[in-house]
């Protein structure tokens, strides 16, 4: 995922958790809220709660790789904060692609249906 689609700003998660929508999923949880802007802006978080660095980046780097199908049907001018979940080592790749589009559509945030 390019950096220019990456949410970094610590302030900026905060306000789309506080202030933004949330779904959750055993694997994942998603926030999401509008954002001014003609494109999305992405953040993966994985909390200590995974387990060590090494996982803590395996769980991030699925995400976005699973993600990545979804960038070009996306609704334009949303954050979207992706939470990993404790199982999400556990499950199978096409398993964690299936909670992405549900939760993505259960949001409305697809234009169209994908993978």
């Amino acid at each position: 995922m390019k950096r220019s689609f990456r949410l970094t700003r610590s302030e900026d998660i905060k306000i789309v958790r506080k202030e933004g929508k949330t779904l959750a999923h055993e694997a994942v949880v998603l926030g999401f809220k509008s954002n001014s802007l003609e494109k999305n802006r992405i953040a993966v978080i994985a909390g200590r709660s995974i387990g060590g660095a090494v996982q803590r980046n395996l769980a991030k780097r699925r995400i976005r790789s699973a993600f990545q199908c979804f960038l070009p049907v996306l609704c334009k001018g949303y954050d979207i904060v992706i939470i990993a979940r404790k199982n999400i080592i556990d499950i199978e790749y096409q398993a964690l692609m299936d909670a992405l589009r549900s939760l993505l559509d259960k949001a409305g945030l697809l234009k169209e249906k994908v993978c």
